[in-house]
């Protein structure tokens, strides 16, 4: 089931982000973060700029967040799309799900653009925003170091 998240929920979407700090690339984040910080993360949410959990047995399996993509007033319609998945639950269709119930929102509430920031060399990231209509716009070289090792980002967008 996909819904809102709730202020409840942040504890299970905290165990899926700090196993992306700890195992991946998804996030340049390095240093784990804590139900408190990511309460306050969690408060930045709204319904035009909303956060969705994928639920199952009362876990949480992943999430999805559409947030402005930058904060000057002319961007309110253009948003940053983020998924993450618990590491238990990948590899099933999860993110696809979330994306596309993320996207089809985004059109209900009139925003015109979505921008996912992926990290190269994420194959399956990428290839999932290609399948979902999203294209490779920009990519910008070793601009994060992660794992004593330089990542490049590729920006993708998606024309609503």
């Amino acid at each position: 089931m996909i819904r809102f998240a709730t202020a409840d929920d942040v504890k299970g979407i905290v165990e899926i982000y700090n196993d992306a700090i700890k195992h991946t690339t998804a996030t340049f984040d390095i240093v784990e973060k804590t139900v408190e910080e990511m309460l306050e993360w969690y408060k930045d949410f709204s319904q035009d700029y909303p956060l969705f959990v994928s639920t199952e047995n009362s876990s949480i399996t992943g999430y999805c967040s559409l947030k402005q993509f930058k904060e000057k007033d002319a961007y309110k319609h253009t948003v940053e799309l983020s998924v993450y998945i618990h590491p238990m639950h990948r590899k099933k269709g999860l993110a696809k799900l979330l994306m596309n119930h993320a996207i089809s929102y985004a059109k209900e509430q009139n925003h015109q653009t979505i921008i996912s920031c992926i990290t190269s060399g994420n194959e399956v990231s990428e290839h999932l925003h290609r399948t979902l209509g999203f294209e490779k716009v920009g990519h910008f070289k070793k601009v994060g170091m992660k794992f004593d090792k330089w990542l490049d980002i590729s920006y993708y967008q998606l024309m609503l």
